[in-house]
């Protein structure tokens, strides 16, 4: 909202404009807070709450980047203006800073917050990618827009970071290798406390394998400490839990009496089978399409050269499809999914479809449940989730949607089922 032109200038003009615009928004939301207080409000009309504060919230987040740009030309003035003339953190200003500068490259991605149709969370993505493949590059995608404006943040950025994966590899760049010049670890003592601290970074196929280690682990201490029927979380914190089975993968020493663990373990370390699932068209492997898309799944879109990098005792899985490209279906013969559906999926949703948790963390859920509505065993009908969202879909506070690049999450009107 621009102010009279008549006010330009004068002494106290804009205090008295913020503070009108204030006063006028504040009782709005005033009213919005009142109705929420009062209670009794249907999923709908909850939903039509949410979607206005979070459109509201957008708009802000875009005023907020236009004024920094207009504080100052730079990045790291812009967020030293915003952390001092605003209550930012350092890491929210240097942040909002970086974003601030990406959208005004990108006018189509700053008009849409602006609206309201995408958040900040899918500005800061569309940012990330920018700044690895360049702000023209982004702004020429017009996808992009509208998939961030129908897709949750989280989803958004793992699959930006996919997008902008595969532009570098399309530009000879190997983003595997960057990572792998990214690699680093630290270690210190903190004085405060004299807790020691491990800050490690690791290329994504790295990491993958330590993460399923770490959460094969993890529910084999869950478990132990479960085992008396206690909740678990009075036993350790999830906190002390995982910092318990890093000492343990790293030692392969007990973390509450440092005693060694029990036999059965390679080298005294907890076994953990972990696992990373190549994707990669015939023509890709034998050389006759060098242009085939070859990609990890959890990881993305990776240089074909990686296949050079396997094992001799490398598993291979083929996976068979019909005419349309189908995988084949199980029907109702079979309810549990099997090995090569379960591939399948991975392949297709690379992780729960809600929140991105890796595959290793999923479950799969029927979308026509398997007993209410004889829902088939079939790749179409199953869809990767977390354990936490699974309990969702189950409830009916959640529904699943399809659409043309998979499913989609809705929460439904009528709310969840009784």
């Amino acid at each position: 909202m621009k102010p009279p032109v008549s006010v330009i200038g004068r002494s106290g003009c804009w205090d008295e404009l913020t503070g009108e615009v204030a006063e006028r928004i504040g009782s709005g939301l005033d009213e919005v807070a009142e109705h929420l207080q009062q209670g009794g409000m249907t999923p709908s009309e909850l939903g039509a709450v949410m979607g206005f504060l979070e459109r509201t919230r957008a708009r802000v987040d875009s005023l907020m980047c236009a004024a920094a740009r207009a504080a100052a030309a730079t990045e790291s003035d812009r967020a030293e203006v915003l952390r001092d003339m605003t209550r930012l953190s350092t890491r929210e200003a240097k942040r909002m800073a970086r974003v601030a500068g990406h959208l005004s490259e990108m006018p189509k991605a700053a008009q849409s917050l602006a609206a309201g149709d995408i958040t900040f969370e899918h500005a800061a993505a569309l940012s990330n990618a920018a700044q690895k493949v360049g702000a023209d590059v982004v702004e020429a995608d017009s996808a992009l827009l509208e998939e961030a404006s129908r897709t949750s943040g989280d989803r958004f950025a793992g699959r930006i970071r996919g997008w902008s994966e595969r532009k570098l590899i399309e530009a000879g760049v190997d983003p595997l290798e960057r990572q792998r010049r990214g690699r680093e670890a630290k270690m210190w003592v903190e004085q405060e406390t004299g807790l020691g601290v491990l800050l490690a970074k690791f290329p994504r196929p790295q990491f993958e394998h330590i993460r399923q280690a770490v959460d094969s682990r993890y529910l084999q201490l869950l478990h132990q400490d479960g085992a008396k029927g206690e909740d678990p979380d009075k036993v350790r914190t999830p906190q002390h839990r995982l910092a318990d089975v890093i000492f343990e993968l790293l030692t392969g020493r007990d973390a509450r009496d440092c005693e060694p663990l029990p036999s059965g373990s390679s080298g005294g370390r907890p076994k953990a089978s972990t696992q990373l699932v190549i994707t990669a068209p015939l023509g890709a492997v034998d050389g006759t399409d060098p242009d085939g898309r070859v990609e990890i799944i959890g990881v993305g879109h990776v240089p074909r050269d990686i296949l050079k990098t396997l094992t001799p005792d490398t598993e291979l899985a083929a996976m068979i499809f019909d005419r349309a490209g189908r995988p084949l279906w199980l029907g109702r013969n079979q309810r549990l999914a099997n090995v090569p559906q379960r591939l399948a999926v991975a392949v297709r949703d690379g992780g729960c479809f809600v929140c991105g948790a890796p595959m290793h963390r999923c479950e799969l859920h029927h979308i026509r449940q398997w007993r209410r509505d004889r829902g088939p065993t079939d790749v179409d009908n199953l869809v990767a989730v977390c354990r936490r969202h699974h309990r969702r879909l189950e409830t009916g506070a959640l529904n699943v949607r399809h659409t043309s690049n998979g499913q989609d999450p809705i929460i439904p009107r009528d709310g969840p089922a009784t």
